[in-house]
Parts: C-alpha cells; sequence; structure tokens
C-alpha cells in the first residue's frame, strides 16, 4: 500500500531543489510540492472566476465574509510578514526580497488585469492601489536586481 507522504522518502519523486531527479523527494517536499498545487488551485478558481465568492454566499458584511476578509487579508498578511522576516533571520534576505517581490508582483499584475477585465478604473480604491503597489513593485524589483 505504499508509506504516506509525511513518513520520509520518495524513491522515484524526483527532488526539485536538488537539480536531478535521481534523489527521492522527502516528507516535507512533498507537503510543500501538495501546498503549492493547492494553492495553484485555489488562486486560479478566484482569479478565473471571482463570482465563485458569491456562489459560496460570502459577503463581506457577511458573518463568514468578514472572517474570510481577515483570514485572506489579516492573517495571510501576518504569515507571510512572519514568514520573510524568518528567512531573513536565516541569512536568506534576498531570497525573502525574492518572494515579496513575487507576491507583490503577482498583486500588481492582477489588480491591473482584473481591473481591465471588470472595468473599476473609477474606484478611488483602485485609483489609489494601482500606483502605489506599481511604485512598490518597481522599488523592489530595483533592490533585488542590485541585490
Amino acid at each position: 500500500m505504499g508509506r504516506p507522504p509525511w513518513s520520509g522518502r520518495y524513491p522515484g519523486l524526483g527532488s526539485g531543489d536538488r537539480g536531478r531527479d535521481t534523489e527521492p523527494m522527502t516528507g516535507p517536499e512533498f507537503a510543500v510540492y501538495a501546498a503549492a498545487t493547492y494553492f495553484v488551485v485555489f488562486g486560479a478558481g478566484f482569479v478565473l472566476r471571482p463570482e465563485f465568492a458569491d456562489r459560496l454566499g460570502l459577503k463581506w458584511t457577511g458573518p463568514a465574509g468578514r472572517t474570510e476578509v481577515r483570514c485572506y487579508y489579516g492573517a495571510v498578511s501576518w504569515a507571510l510578514a512572519g514568514f520573510i522576516l524568518y528567512l531573513a533571520r536565516q541569512g536568506l534576505a534576498v531570497e525573502a526580497l525574492t518572494g515579496v517581490l513575487m507576491l507583490a508582483g503577482a498583486v500588481f499584475t492582477m489588480r491591473v488585469i482584473g481591473t481591465a477585465i471588470d472595468g473599476g478604473w473609477s474606484d478611488p480604491y483602485t485609483r489609489t492601489a494601482i500606483p502605489v503597489e506599481g511604485l512598490f513593485v518597481v522599488m523592489l524589483g530595483v533592490i533585488r536586481f542590485l541585490a
């Protein structure tokens, strides 16, 4: 029946961080790839079909919607801040900066694309968010490029 994902190494499942497929994948590596897959699928669902939130009954003014805003705007932001600080404390500041640049770049890119698709150019939030996020991404990119 095979071993569970958290129990050790997986022959035949190559580890990408070693640069070759001859090393078996560890349980933590398996968990990282599984989590990445989850986030890609979850993210794609809401990027491609934002109305999915409405189908789930999520209105930010309702109890579940308010909790969702707390989770994905609040808690995820705190977790990201903690993780990038953890990386910096481990001597991985450039890697942390790369991750922040990827995150901020993805948010900015999707905001511009989403605004174009959804027609939100006239919203005050959008008129503030796009230039602020754009400047943030440019500054992060310059700092990362010079690192």
